[in-house]
């Protein structure tokens, strides 16, 4: 199942489509779910927030002829138990989603998710064929190690960039790294060499995070030094390869490609 054809990033969206056992599965992270009642206390006005993203969600399953979804954790925005209006965005946003085969790796916002929605696998790590999928706030399991890809989200990639008349900006990215099979060595027994590591950012639009080529701390993932993220390989939303994090930003010299770049 390694190659071109294993993981597609979906143009313009922060999901990714999956081909495993032979089957299509819908890829997201990061919804926070309620995130948005931060904002609303303090005057903004936002509504229907987990409805835009179930809707996005559908028509990225229209376009690609899939109901399997798979969420690689945080699904809610609070840590332990959701207050009312949290619980009735959740319980609406799966609503949405009634007709989908849904399956959910918990991150560390998911405390009581399986009290709150039926009918929906929630595991701590999920393996199908060659892929691992986990949240990314703890490291991956022996198995996930033998996999050709593990699929996290958790730390919201998101990249500075510098344009050609010296304007700053920040986005949203995909982060792709292989791994340092020296510092493997010290954690497993075994593990496949040629592993990668595709980090999702935030599905929902209202997330951001520090950008990872500003940013001096590790990542969580990263805190074993058990994939080279300095090397990585970044790409933006539509698709466009960008650069690595030690080799973009302000004063870099950026030199974006115009083509779409595939894992």
């Amino acid at each position: 199942m390694d190659g071109i054809e294993s993981v597609k990033f979906v143009f313009g969206e922060e999901a990714a489509v999956v081909n495993a056992d032979n089957k299509d599965f819908i890829v997201v992270s990061d919804l926070h779910i309620g995130a948005e009642q931060k904002l609303i206390e303090k005057g903004i006005k936002i509504y229907d927030a987990e409805k835009l993203m179930a809707e996005r969600i559908i028509k990225i399953s229209e376009d690609f002829n899939t109901k399997n979804l798979i969420i690689l954790g945080d699904v809610k925005e609070s840590i332990f138990y959701p207050d009312k209006s949290e619980q009735l965005r959740l319980k609406r946003f799966f609503y949405f989603l009634k007709d989908f085969k849904i399956q959910i790796v918990t991150g560390n916002h998911d405390a009581h998710l399986r009290e709150l929605i039926d009918d929906v696998d929630i595991r701590d790590e999920l393996i199908i064929d060659k892929f691992a999928f986990l949240h990314g706030h703890k490291m991956p399991s022996p198995t996930a190690m033998l996999s050709n890809y593990i699929l996290a989200g958790h730390n919201h990639i998101m990249v500075t960039l510098e344009d050609e008349n010296k304007g700053v900006y920040t986005q949203k990215a995909w982060l792709v790294a292989r791994l340092n099979s020296r510092y493997a060595k010290d954690k497993y027994s075994t593990f496949n060499k040629s592993l990668k590591l595709v980090v999702f950012p935030a599905f929902n639009n209202l997330i951001s995070g520090i950008p990872i080529n500003e940013k001096k701390e590790k990542l969580s993932l990263f805190m074993e030094k058990l994939f080279n993220y300095k090397n990585a390989e970044l790409y933006s939303i539509n698709g466009v390869f960008l650069g690595s994090p030690s080799k973009i930003g302000i004063g870099k010299g950026n030199k974006k490609s115009n083509t779409f770049k595939t894992v």
